[in-house]
C-alpha cells in the first residue's frame, strides 16, 4: 500500500473550507469553522483515494493549508505577529489539522464502502 497526494483533493478541500464557512455560520454560528473543515475534509478524502491511510493524509494537507491560510490572514489584518497570537494560531493549526485527519480519514472509508 503506497500513500498518494492528490492535488486535486487538497485544492478542492480547501476551495470547499471557504464556500462552506459563510454557508455554516448562518446554520451554527459557533462552530462553523469545526464543520467547515470536517466536511471538506470528508470530500477530501472521498475525492482522494479509497484507502484509509491515504484519505487521512490528504485530509491532514488540507487542513494543514487551512491553518496556514488563516495564519496568514490575522498577519496581513494586523500587520504585527505577537508570541501570544502566534502561539493561540498554532494550537488552531494543531487542530486544523487533526480534524483534516478525522474528516480524510472518514471521507475515505465511505468511498470504500460506496464502491463495495
Amino acid at each position: 500500500m503506497e500513500l498518494r497526494f492528490s492535488c486535486k483533493a487538497v485544492a478542492a478541500g480547501i476551495i470547499l473550507t471557504a464556500v462552506l464557512g459563510p454557508v455554516f455560520r448562518f446554520v451554527i454560528p459557533s462552530f462553523t469553522g469545526i464543520l467547515s473543515i470536517i466536511v471538506a475534509a470528508v470530500a477530501c478524502g472521498y475525492i482522494a483515494d479509497g484507502e484509509y491511510p491515504g484519505g487521512a493524509l490528504n485530509g491532514a494537507i488540507m487542513g494543514a493549508g487551512v491553518g496556514l491560510i488563516n495564519i496568514l490572514i490575522v498577519y496581513l489584518k494586523t500587520g504585527s505577529m505577537n508570541a501570544a497570537i502566534l502561539s493561540i494560531l498554532l494550537y488552531a493549526l494543531a487542530g486544523d489539522v487533526s480534524l483534516g485527519i478525522l474528516g480524510g480519514a472518514a471521507g475515505s472509508v465511505l468511498r470504500s464502502a460506496t464502491e463495495s
